[in-house]
């Protein structure tokens, strides 16, 4: 007899702390209503669009900063927004995901936006106008690696695209380094340097052990993903996954992969946690904006976990291992 898998939210028995912005509900009223505004050429159709707005992912990015002022968090949400909206459409094989020729226009459109060096189409147009109103939060150096780091999510998005019929990716290694930039936004982590007050200093931002605590903060962040979204891209014809990586390759069963996910999932919030302790009380403890800047870390990372297992998103009736 089969038995249905376990829900990931009882496996991952997370102790990070966890809120929301004090003004969400403000926030995804005002972004929901921008993507209404300004996405609608992305979408196939309207019902496309409202089921999108359904997941309620302003939300997820208001529970992941949820100390950031509103002056910031406003263009974060729509930004955010608009990425999954593309990362979407970069995962309909019977749309933008099935030309590589065509992804990569859209790519180049997105960063002619997101740079100001050309005019761009409607489908481009949002990103330009929530960047806009965001790089002014941004110091020089900040706005240069967040250029570098969201032109990387999208070349991302380019080789998953131009992988998808070469079943490409045959090892955990690989598959997880592909992950940590699609999947993570390096440039969202930036963005958290804001911290809540006091942004963290640029001396800070680069310290070797603050980049390596990003990297804990990566893999958590898409192993959280890819533990939730499976049931959801197996609906969507989507084949970038870990549970099927790990089925195919060590012929796990479904539970045996939620399972070991799960795990690497605890062992990175037990990494975190140690290592943001040391910091805490260490030689860069001097920089008034750290305390801020870990505690955005720490919501980014318990944000999905608390957000994914309700949202509409990831919810499809009749599958027997979608998450409940």
């Amino acid at each position: 007899m089969t038995t249905a898998a376990r829900s990931p939210k009882v496996l991952v028995r997370s102790v990070l702390p966890a809120r929301s912005h004090p003004e969400t509900e403000r926030l995804v009223t005002e972004s929901d209503a921008w993507i209404r505004r300004t996405t609608r050429p992305c979408f196939r159709d309207d019902a496309g669009m409202e089921k999108f707005l359904a997941g309620r992912i302003a939300e997820l990015c208001c529970a992941m900063l949820p100390g950031l002022p509103y002056p910031a968090m406003r263009p974060m949400c729509d930004l955010f927004q608009y990425i999954v909206v593309i990362d979407d459409a970069f995962g309909d094989a019977g749309w933008v995901g099935g030309s590589v020729h065509a992804s990569r226009q859209v790519v180049a459109q997105i960063m002619a936006a997101v740079t100001g060096w050309d005019s761009v189409p409607d489908t481009a147009a949002p990103a330009r106008d929530a960047v806009e109103r965001l790089r002014p939060h941004l110091t020089e150096a900040r706005w240069r690696r967040f250029v570098v780091d969201f032109e990387d999510m999208l070349d991302g998005y380019l080789l998953e695209v131009a992988t998808r019929n070469a079943d490409g990716l045959t090892d955990l290694d690989s598959y997880a380094e592909r992950r940590r930039v699609t999947v993570a936004m390096k440039w969202f982590l930036t963005v958290a340097e804001l911290g809540h007050d006091r942004p963290l200093s640029g001396e800070t931002a680069a310290d070797p052990e603050l980049r390596a605590l990003r990297e804990v903060v990566l893999d958590h962040l898409w192993l959280t993903n890819d533990l939730y979204s499976c049931a959801k891209e197996r609906r969507d014809g989507e084949y970038i996954s870990l549970i099927p990586l790990l089925q195919r390759l060590e012929d796990r069963s479904h539970q045996d992969c939620v399972d070991w996910i799960a795990g690497r999932v605890a062992e990175q919030e037990a990494l975190f946690l140690d290592r943001t302790a040391a910091l805490s009380h260490g030689r860069l403890a001097i920089d008034p904006g750290l305390p801020g800047y870990l505690d955005n870390l720490t919501h980014t990372m318990s944000g999905p976990l608390n957000w994914s297992p309700g949202t509409r998103r990831y919810q499809v009736p009749g599958d027997p291992h979608a998450t409940r």
